[in-house]
């Protein structure tokens, strides 16, 4: 594959972010362009939190249960979590395990979902408005879920989150450094501050998190992955369980203006994607002035991660962004 344009694009990206990776592997070639601004030191195999690129993690790791256990995507979660998770307008509409892997449990991030250390997930869930529609009405994407879904892959392995996870986590890789060597390269995550980057986390890495509730873990956007990772995880998607547990002919939803379509077990599957040629299956990440995302080019057996490091101050947009959009348009056009 002609990588060339790859290595020009993450040139031409630094200096607008404090670091750019751009990663593609097609047919056993791996190719990882990456640039960054001097006062920077990473490269390809340093770690940085990947945001909500950790839900591909935590959601194939509960479809593995799925596959090797009698649980079903049709499951009612209060049955798995062993508390319950009802809407109080809606007491007897079970909450199945299916609705709150895709984002259509009703749930909501309102009420917040950094759950303090003294208060476990039960609790939180059941003194705080956490639910905002009818369950299995409407897709509305909500980090809340993927924490009690993370919940119910420690109770269905009936060990501690990370090591429920670990075999689907590159490595090194880990949420919230746990598992993660001490001399593993950092690479911070930055918001461009006039002309400066300034960190927003990992400046100093982390210690472990305290034996608690599986919040601690950050499971709905914790992972620390490298662009090697990061790579790696998108290489491993053609195997992963695609099977679609919301689809826009099931319901409306907050699809925001094409940033999502189907959902499934932590991937988003498009069949006709407004920002790439073809079909893709992956998950995005957008958090701390961090863009990133793992995806799946089925057609062309290509798979492709990418990480912008250093979006502006105050930059919430879920959109994507321009530089994302010639990232996709980039890769879509590669030549073999």
């Amino acid at each position: 594959m002609k990588t060339a344009p790859l290595d020009a694009l993450a040139r031409s990206l630094t200096g607008p972010f404090a670091f750019c990776g751009i990663a593609v592997a097609h047919r056993g070639g791996r190719h990882l362009a990456v640039s960054h601004v001097p006062e920077v030191d990473a490269d390809a195999r340093s770690l940085f939190r990947v945001a909500s690129v950790s839900k591909a993690v935590v959601g194939q790791a509960v479809a593995a249960f799925v596959k090797t256990t009698a649980t079903t995507w049709d499951a009612d979660v209060s049955d798995l979590l062993g508390w319950s998770l009802r809407h109080p307008g809606y007491p007897d509409r079970m909450v199945t395990l299916g609705m709150v892997a895709s984002h259509s449990a009703g749930l909501t991030d309102d009420a917040g979902y950094l759950i303090p250390p003294d208060q476990t997930v039960r609790g939180w869930c059941q003194s705080q408005p956490v639910f905002a529609t009818a369950p299995g009405t409407r897709f509305a994407y909500a980090n809340l879920g993927y924490i009690v879904l993370a919940q119910v892959a420690e109770r269905l392995a009936g060990k501690p989150f990370p090591e429920a996870v670990a075999p689907l986590v590159p490595q090194p890789g880990g949420f919230n450094w746990v598992g993660v060597p001490d001399d593993t390269p950092v690479l911070p995550t930055y918001r461009k501050d006039g002309d400066r980057f300034v960190p927003q986390i990992d400046a100093v890495r982390e210690g472990r998190p305290a034996a608690a509730h599986v919040g601690r873990y950050s499971p709905q956007g914790g992972l620390r992955l490298s662009l090697d990772g990061m790579l790696t995880l998108a290489e491993g998607i053609a195997a992963m369980d695609q099977t679609r547990l919301w689809t826009p002919q099931m319901g409306p939803g907050d699809y925001l203006d094409g940033v999502f379509e189907s959902y499934g077990a932590g991937l988003q599957i498009f069949d006709a994607p407004r920002f790439y040629p073809r079909p893709l299956i992956g998950h995005f990440g957008n958090a701390y002035g961090f863009n990133g995302g793992v995806w799946w080019d089925a057609a062309r057996e290509l798979a492709f991660a990418y990480t912008l490091n250093g979006l502006a101050m105050g930059d919430e947009d879920d959109a994507f962004s321009a530089a994302e959009r010639q990232i996709f348009d980039v890769v879509a056009q590669l030549k073999d």
